[in-house]
C-alpha cells in the first residue's frame, strides 16, 4: 500500500508538472500574407517552411510560446502595389515586401534592381543583401522609417525570356511590348522594345489579351503562372537575379514579442532564404521541361554568351544615374552600391558590366 501511494504521488506530480508546462504556454497570433500566390516559390515557402520551422523550434526551446498562424496569400488582405504599408500599418504581422515596387520609401533596397547581369546566383544576392541590411545603418533606417523590421531577403532565380514571336537577339524586341516589375522595365527598353510595368499575377492575362507580347522575368514565375501558354517562345537570356523583395515584420509587432520568438524568427527566415536559394539551383533546369512538356509549342533557345554581354553594356548606366539622382535627395546610393557590388565580387561572381566603376 505505501509503494503503491508513492507511485501515486509521483505520478501526480510528474502531471502537475504537464499541467504548468500547458498552462505557461503563451499563444502569438500572427498573420502572415504576401500579395502575390502560393504557387510561386518564394510564397510557397512561406507556408511550408517558415509557418512549421518556428513553431518546431519554439516547442524544441521548451514549449514556452506557439505561434498561431492565421494566413493571407494571394492578395487576399493587399495587393503587389501595397506590400510594404500593409506591413507597416499592421494590415498583417509579417508577409512578403515586393522591394522592387517601392522604389520612393525602399530607395536603396533597389540597388539589387539596377544592376543587370551582374549574376544569376540569387543565394549569392540574398546572402549579400541580408549583410547590407545588417551592418549599414542607412538601410535599416528606412526599412523603420516605414514602421517595418526587415527579416530576410528574396531573390528570383535569373531573368529569361517569354515571348510570343521568336528572340535570337536583343535587336528583336525593338518596338515589342514587353512585361516586366518595377525596373526590369529599364532593361527591356535598353534593348529597345516597350516596357510594360506588369507584376506576375497579371502577365498571363496581359499577354493573352495582347496589352504586352511577352515578358522577361523568371522561369518559376512562367511555369507556376503558365505564361508560357501564351508566350512558348523561351529565350535564355540569363539576364541576372533581382532581389525583388524581402520578408519583413510591421515593428510596433516585432518590439512586442518576446525576445526567444523575435530570435527564432529571425533565424527561420535567414534559413529561409538559403532554403529558397537551394531549391531554385535544383529545379531551375527542371522548370523549362516541365514547360516544353506541358506544352508542345513551347521552343527554349538560348541567346549567345556574345549578344547577352552586347545587350546589358548597351544599357544606359542606370546604376549611376540612380545614385545620382538619389545622392541629391541625401540617400547615400554611391556607398550602398560599391559595398554590394564589391560584396558579391567577394563571394566570387564576375560581373559582366562593373556597374560601380
Amino acid at each position: 500500500m505505501k509503494n503503491a501511494k508513492l507511485a501515486l504521488g509521483a505520478a501526480l506530480v510528474v502531471l502537475a508538472g504537464y499541467s504548468s508546462t500547458a498552462t505557461a504556454q503563451q499563444m502569438i497570433d500572427l498573420t502572415i500574407g504576401a500579395s502575390h500566390p502560393l504557387a510561386l516559390p518564394w510564397i510557397g515557402m512561406m507556408q511550408q517552411y517558415i509557418q512549421p520551422e518556428v513553431n518546431k523550434r519554439l516547442a524544441e526551446q521548451g514549449n514556452k510560446y506557439q505561434i498561431r498562424w492565421r494566413e493571407g496569400y494571394g492578395g487576399t488582405l493587399y495587393k503587389a502595389n501595397a506590400t510594404l504599408s500593409s506591413i507597416g500599418d499592421g494590415i498583417t504581422d509579417i508577409g512578403w515586401v515586393f522591394g522592387s515596387l517601392e522604389g520612393s520609401k525602399l530607395p536603396l533596397a533597389q540597388v539589387g534592381n539596377y544592376t543587370p547581369g551582374t549574376t544569376g546566383n540569387s543565394g549569392a544576392v540574398m546572402e549579400v543583401v541580408q549583410d547590407l541590411n545588417d551592418r549599414m545603418p542607412s538601410l535599416q533606417r528606412e526599412w523603420a522609417k516605414n514602421n517595418v523590421v526587415f527579416l530576410s531577403s528574396t531573390a528570383i532565380e535569373t531573368l529569361d525570356l517569354f515571348t510570343s514571336f521568336p528572340v535570337t537577339k536583343m535587336d528583336d524586341l525593338k518596338g515589342k511590348k514587353i512585361g516586366g516589375a518595377g525596373t526590369i522595365g529599364i532593361v527591356i527598353a535598353g534593348a529597345g522594345g516597350t516596357a510594360i510595368d506588369s507584376p506576375a499575377p497579371g502577365m498571363y492575362n496581359d499577354i493573352s489579351t495582347g496589352l504586352m507580347q511577352g515578358a522577361l522575368t523568371g522561369a518559376s514565375i512562367a511555369l507556376s503562372t503558365k505564361i508560357y501558354e501564351v508566350a512558348p517562345y523561351v529565350t535564355r537570356v540569363d539576364m541576372g537575379s533581382f532581389a525583388a523583395g524581402a520578408i519583413a515584420m510591421n515593428k510596433d509587432r516585432w518590439e512586442k514579442m518576446p525576445p526567444e520568438v523575435q530570435g527564432v524568427i529571425k533565424a527561420v527566415s535567414r534559413d529561409y532564404s538559403k532554403r529558397l536559394s537551394e531549391a531554385t539551383n535544383q529545379r531551375y533546369e527542371g522548370w523549362f521541361k516541365t514547360m516544353e512538356a506541358a506544352n508542345k509549342n513551347v521552343k527554349v533557345t538560348v541567346m549567345s554568351a556574345a549578344e547577352r554581354e552586347r545587350w546589358i553594356k548597351a544599357l544606359p548606366n542606370i546604376a549611376s544615374d540612380w545614385v545620382k539622382a538619389s545622392e541629391a535627395k541625401g540617400v547615400p546610393a554611391r556607398q550602398v552600391l560599391s559595398t554590394y557590388m564589391d560584396s558579391l565580387r567577394q563571394r566570387g561572381v564576375k560581373p559582366t558590366r562593373d556597374w560601380d566603376k
